[in-house]
């Protein structure tokens, strides 16, 4: 059967339904951004010397450094990047999160996303979840 033998009533009825779906996944979606603090992603360097702040988007917004930090001047940069990659490991493990509540039992977001994180990652992406 196409699609111009159907009845237009039905298929108003289908497109309302489709629309509050929609709605519905974007209330939840904003209620997950919000209970989950994925406004923004801060992390910091074990010695407390540097910090990296991400916005919503993922995008670094900030870098902090600390002034005794400026003196390690060959392990700075180095530093200050590992930094930055570890924050958007936590930033993809939150929108992980967030993909997988919002879809629930249909996709297994999370372990898609696990076999793609560095060991390390791996590792501590595991223990964050009681793995």
């Amino acid at each position: 059967m196409t699609d111009r033998n159907r009845d237009p009533q039905e298929m108003l009825r289908r497109l309302e339904q489709m629309q509050a779906d929609a709605e519905q996944m974007m209330a939840k979606y904003n209620r997950l951004a919000d209970e989950m603090g994925a406004s923004e992603i801060e992390v910091v360097s074990d010695d407390g010397l540097l910090r990296v702040k991400l916005d919503a988007e993922g995008k670094v917004a900030h870098i902090g450094i600390d002034e005794y930090a400026m003196r390690m001047r060959q392990t700075l940069a180095p530093a200050i990047m590992m930094l930055i990659e570890q924050a958007k490991a936590e930033y993809g493990v939150k929108m992980t999160e967030m993909a997988q509540s919002l879809l629930g039992d249909r996709m297994d977001v999370m372990g898609m996303v696990r076999s793609t994180l560095p060991e390390d990652m791996r590792a501590r992406f595991d223990r964050e979840r009681g793995l």
